[in-house]
């Protein structure tokens, strides 16, 4: 099943290491990266980064839709982890059925701003969200357990 699906652009670092895993009780981490499921040495770090038990993965979306549809997600606990918002969007447009996405890492850079701790948006990345609401899927953010949530309606006015 899915314990939890989150944005970040650090990938899997300290913070959802350490916290998310062990709040969530995660036991699988399927990272959905087109570019990054190319890339085996960078597959290769990513899985020395994850601790002991977890199991790591990284596909292309169209890998993750056949992969939730083959029912590869439904026996562990399983985070699934994007890059960024264009990727999440491009998967879910593809098939991928959510209920819900934590927003916890977007990194800054032109055109974007700060709307949620170290969280910053652009106009595409709160559109692209903002059409996924609309589909449904609950869209919120969220950097730590402990750090209060805010939705997506709240960080957009921000912007």
């Amino acid at each position: 099943m899915i314990a939890l699906t989150r944005v970040d652009f650090r990938l899997i670092h300290g913070q959802v290491i350490t916290r998310w895993l062990k709040q969530c009780d995660i036991n699988e981490i399927v990272t959905v990266d087109t570019e990054l499921s190319k890339d085996v040495f960078m597959q290769d770090v990513f899985k020395m980064a994850a601790p002991k038990g977890v199991k790591i993965s990284v596909v292309s979306s169209d890998d993750a839709v056949l992969l939730q549809e083959k029912g590869g997600m439904d026996k562990k606990r399983v985070l699934i982890l994007f890059k960024s918002v264009k990727e999440l969007h491009k998967t879910v447009n593809k098939g991928l059925k959510l209920e819900e996405v934590q927003i916890g890492g977007l990194g800054g850079g032109p055109g974007r701003k700060a709307v949620n701790n170290a969280i910053t948006l652009d106009r595409t990345d709160a559109d692209q969200l903002l059409e996924l609401e609309s589909k449904g899927i609950n869209i919120y953010f969220q950097t730590t357990p402990d750090y209060p949530s805010e939705t997506l309606k709240n960080a957009v006015a921000k912007l």
